[in-house]
């Protein structure tokens, strides 16, 4: 549980892989690498430091791997040398670079997932079995205009008119974890564009561990026990972006221009992907159920130097509260890391103290 509670404590949404990454920072700059802040650091010497947490998880995702496999986990020593697994690693991280060097420019377009796909060892035998793959749904002879499908989302939230009569609500949740029996209790209080996530961590051993994610209208924080949590960039985005959505069809006071792409997929449903731009250079992806106008899915990603790592939100089992939708299943995942949210009551309209937005 120790262990636990300091991972809570140093991260954002997500729990990276290895928790030495995490626990020897202190107060990072934007030029500092990972061999500067790192010991045993002998190929990604010159990869940003505040990125090993992220390619951790990417590596152990692509293996269907956790920690242990490449490092002395079992007694703490992350950086104990000796190791086939860890030597093999860096090799196969030496071969990676190689190949996007010389075949792609020295984009990530190859890394660890290209070809393991989940196991520990590459597959050099082929399928025999047909590939089966699901076909693309029929494009509208006619795309739908960004401003329709954001005019149904609002429909189908409950309209302007109920919406706007909500100003406030306090929510009880629980944060589910991956093996569906452990849960941790939350408290979501939302007044205008404010929001405060508090989740309680419990311990009978070193007391509970309280963890908050604030978002005051204007910057995203976190809070452990009081105590201020250092958090990157996108992580502090991701913060900010999911109070910005929660309940909020007015999508064009978030994203400076939206792009509609394409009619996909997601579960056998059909959705529309519109590519929404928060700047010239961040851009997160937008499904919107195509029979009910909902929003169940969006994705971003923070790049790294084995590619994106990508940030996924689905939105389900939306449900009405005082004539507006919530989505009562918001399930989360990162590469390696996967967690829920089940909201179970919503309070509207209930007097909120400012201060719970503060530091």
């Amino acid at each position: 549980m120790k262990t636990k509670i300091k991972i809570f404590a140093i991260f954002t949404f997500a729990i990276f892989a290895c928790v030495f990454f995490a626990t020897k920072g202190n107060t990072q700059t934007k030029t500092e690498t990972a061999g500067q802040k790192f010991k045993s650091i002998k190929v990604l010497n010159d990869m940003p430091a505040d990125q090993m947490g992220k390619v951790m998880n990417m590596m152990s995702a692509s293996l269907g791997v956790d920690c242990k496999f490449c490092h002395a986990s079992n007694d703490g020593d992350y950086e104990k040398e000796g190791f086939e697994h860890k030597d093999i690693a860096r090799n196969m991280l030496k071969m990676t670079f190689e190949l996007n060097k010389n075949y792609f420019e020295g984009r990530p377009e190859i890394n660890c997932n290209t070809c393991h796909q989940g196991k520990s060892h590459p597959q050099p035998s082929f399928p025999l079995k047909p590939n089966v793959v699901e076909e693309r749904p029929k494009q509208p002879d006619k795309k739908p205009s960004v401003d329709e499908i954001l005019a149904k989302y609002e429909t189908a939230l409950g309209g302007k008119a109920n919406l706007a009569k909500i100003t406030s609500r306090q929510i009880k949740a629980q944060r589910l974890e991956p093996d569906g029996k452990t849960f941790e209790d939350e408290e979501i209080l939302q007044k205008g564009a404010k929001m405060s996530v508090q989740t309680i961590y419990p311990s009978k051993q070193y007391g509970d561990y309280l963890v908050k994610e604030i978002f005051d209208g204007a910057t995203a924080f976190k809070l452990g026990n009081g105590a201020k949590i250092e958090l990157k960039s996108d992580e502090i985005e991701q913060i900010k972006r999911e109070a910005q959505l929660f309940a909020n069809p007015n999508l064009k006071a978030i994203y400076q221009r939206f792009d509609f792409r394409a009619v996909d997929k997601i579960d056998g449903r059909e959705v529309y992907l519109i590519i929404a731009s928060i700047s010239e250079t961040q851009r997160e992806r937008l499904y919107f159920d195509v029979a009910t106008g909902l929003l169940v899915r969006r994705t971003s990603s923070a790049p790294t130097i084995l590619g994106n790592f990508v940030f996924q939100v689905d939105y389900a089992d939306y449900k009405d509260f005082g004539g507006v939708k919530l989505p009562t299943l918001i399930n989360f995942a990162v590469p390696n890391i996967r967690w829920s949210r089940k909201i179970l009551d919503v309070k509207n309209n209930v007097t909120i103290d400012d201060a719970k937005f503060v530091k």
